[in-house]
């Protein structure tokens, strides 16, 4: 019987065939073929959590527990600006699935003053051409923006990403990327295994992150649609429309933006490039990264390069800035990675000695 169990456990179409084969020419229950195929499900289910949770702690598939801490170095070029040690990121996040449509994660921040909530949403899948999303999470702008904070191959995100996809320099003050809302998004038209499109359409507050209300009356939108053409590569386009309350004094005004990006991903070699553009009030601002990246050892050592270009007022022929960055990424294990770049940074006009060393330890789990 136990060569018989591991027979029909290789494959679950194999299985399947078999099992109805063994059934048929009375050699196995419908009970016991029943009780087989229950086994395997435990074991198939067992694969995917751990899969889906390989840096965390899981308790089921209803709550697993995975976490990121980022200690950084920065040395600053510019006068009057300390070099310092700090504690960039400090987050855990909660997450499981309540049942098999039913999902939701709690994700916060600890690092800074005070414990801030970074994202909290439940999400329903109807199937994989469609999923809603309730709560706060990213808004679907910027691959760079929805690249999350571990993964990014620099220790900084791009400039006109900072400026327009809610974070830094956005107007509406620094949100990292979030906003309070809900969003239906899937994939849909299947070829060879893989999607050929992605889509999200979101409803937003457009006050940012971690807030109790929404600021105006009007409510922000935002959609992304992305291909893949080929495999490997991924092509996207979004767009913002939304208006904010920004200013001094703070008023309601215009806040759109839109872009495109792609990035293709061969063995160890990475290439990504995007062009975000966005009007603020009256202000037009308009930037764009190019980077690629290579493991030069697989899975160990990662060199690096970057142009970062980013026009902050399109009127004005005299304030743009063009960033030069080069670097590596070292991983100790899947876990543990340290990263150092150094950032050229040259003004159009006048040049202001503020260069920038980053170095940081992350780990995560």
């Amino acid at each position: 019987m136990s060569l018989l169990f591991a027979a029909v456990t290789t494959k679950a179409q194999q299985n399947e065939n078999l099992l109805n084969l063994l059934i048929k020419k009375n050699v196995l229950s419908q009970q016991e073929a029943d009780s087989i195929r229950a086994d395997q499900a435990l074991k198939e289910q067992a694969k995917k959590e751990k899969a889906a949770n390989q840096h965390g702690i899981s308790i089921g598939r209803a709550l697993q527990i995975s976490g990121l801490v980022q200690a950084r170095y920065q040395g600053f070029a510019q006068s009057g600006v300390n070099n310092a040690f700090d504690l960039r990121r400090v987050r855990l996040d909660l997450r499981g699935n309540v049942s098999d449509d039913w999902s939701y994660d709690v994700y916060s921040e600890f690092a800074g003053s005070g414990v801030k909530l970074v994202d909290a949403y439940v999400q329903y899948k109807v199937a994989d051409f469609l999923k809603f999303t309730a709560g706060q999470f990213k808004i679907p702008f910027s691959i760079e923006s929805l690249t999350s904070d571990s993964q990014l191959e620099f220790s900084d995100r791009s400039q006109v990403v900072e400026a327009l996809v809610s974070r830094t320099k956005d107007v509406i003050g620094n949100s990292n990327g979030r906003d309070i809302g809900i969003q239906i998004n899937g994939s849909f038209v299947k070829v060879d295994d893989q999607y050929l499109f992605d889509y999200t359409f979101g409803v937003f507050n457009g006050a940012g992150y971690d807030v109790t209300t929404d600021n105006n009356n009007r409510k922000d939108f935002g959609g992304r649609l992305s291909v893949h053409p080929i495999k490997n590569l991924v092509v996207s386009a979004d767009f913002y429309n939304g208006l904010g309350n920004y200013g001094s004094p703070a008023t309601n005004q215009k806040r759109n933006r839109t872009g495109v990006d792609a990035r293709y991903v061969w063995e160890g070699l990475s290439v990504t490039a995007e062009y975000d553009k966005g009007t603020d009030g009256t202000i037009k601002r308009e930037g764009w990264y190019a980077q690629a990246a290579y493991f030069v050892i697989p899975k160990r050592l990662q060199l690096a390069a970057k142009y970062d270009t980013y026009d902050p007022t399109q009127t004005k022929n005299t304030d743009r800035s063009n960033w030069y960055i080069g670097g590596f990424n070292y991983y100790f294990n899947e876990w543990t990675r340290f990263t150092i770049d150094y950032s050229i940074r040259r003004e159009q006009t006048v040049q202001v000695k503020n260069n920038l060393l980053n170095a940081q330890l992350q780990i995560v789990f």
